[in-house]
């Protein structure tokens, strides 16, 4: 068969809101964001190259992508193959919550589907992709890689162990409401699972506060939830400012980065963690609203915080067209 050049985009993802509550049964809402990581596949011009019939160039970690693609070549069911090059380029930084992961996994899984089977099957991409997230995460909710794979915004709720509602919101971000950030704090020390364990801690300490933080955020992630749909600023940076003293109350956010966020909220702005959050030092990246940048832009100047801005709602993974 004559393989042609293939090539994949895929977008990271943010929880607005609903981290860690999502995991007592509460609802998240995820979004995907305007960072994308890039994966091509092209038949080897020189074979001499490498010995080996797949060869990986990629900024992410090699061993990720290699696993990911013995059992991919396993589950289209190619029996033989000329040796090919895959390139993996991101924009999306690993270890900060944002779905680097899912998206190596959701791209590697779009790609070689279509370079092998010339099929593009979303839903299909998307349970190949979870399974490969079980080898990094074990137990991944399944959120990530449906919010890079469909893109959008995504309801998350875990009803039971074996049931989950996945959906994605049928509307796209209010045009009014394009002044989302990232504030990088400084990568987090303790991981997501730790982060898990210590909520975990404080839920059989004192169970009655808690579920009423869970409830707190659960009200907010529906406020989010209206206020994207129909424009409403006010209630948007409302909701996370309330949502994020909910994840302080449940003890994910750093002291260390407590003080910025109320100067955030002090200069008419809002802002809270992503993901699992970090206690002693730095936590990884906050998503920021403010629809005059220059206010965030000098108070991150004053504490060393690097900012970009970002997009929520983005397409979801995509086969790009290519100049052959």
């Amino acid at each position: 068969m004559n393989m042609q050049k293939t090539a994949v985009s895929v977008p990271g993802k943010v929880h607005l809101m609903g981290e860690h509550a999502v995991v007592y049964g509460k609802p998240a809402i995820l979004a995907a964001i305007s960072f994308r990581l890039s994966v091509t596949i092209e038949p080897q011009k020189n074979t001499a190259l490498t010995h080996e019939s797949v060869h990986i160039v990629s900024t992410e970690p090699i061993d990720h992508a290699k696993r990911a693609v013995l059992f991919l070549i396993n589950q289209l069911q190619v029996k033989k193959y000329a040796p090919f090059t895959i390139t993996i380029s991101s924009d999306i930084p690993a270890g900060y919550h944002l779905g680097s992961s899912a998206a190596v996994a959701v791209g590697l899984s779009g790609a070689l589907m279509y370079y092998f089977k010339k099929l593009w099957n979303p839903v299909r991409i998307n349970e190949l992709a979870y399974e490969i997230e079980k080898f990094q995460h074990g137990t991944p909710s399944g959120g990530d890689n449906t919010t890079v794979t469909m893109g959008g915004f995504i309801w998350f709720r875990k009803e039971l162990e074996f049931l989950k509602s996945i959906w994605q919101l049928p509307f796209k971000p209010h045009l009014s409401l394009n002044h989302f950030f990232l504030i990088d704090t400084g990568r987090p020390k303790e991981t997501t699972g730790e982060m898990v364990t210590m909520v975990r801690e404080r839920v059989k300490q004192t169970p009655e506060d808690m579920y009423k933080l869970f409830d707190q955020n659960e009200q907010q992630v529906k406020r989010i939830t209206v206020a994207l749909k129909h424009g409403e600023e006010d209630t948007l940076l409302d909701a996370i400012r309330i949502g994020e003293k909910t994840l302080e109350g449940m003890g994910v956010v750093s002291k260390n980065v407590i003080p910025f966020i109320r100067k955030v909220e002090q200069a008419g702005g809002a802002a809270k963690i992503l993901g699992g959050g970090g206690v002693s030092d730095g936590v990884g990246f906050l998503l920021a609203y403010h629809h005059k940048p220059d206010s965030i832009e000098m108070l991150c100047k004053q504490y060393g915080f690097l900012i970009r801005h970002v997009t929520l709602g983005e397409d979801g993974v995509k086969l790009e067209k290519l100049n052959r």
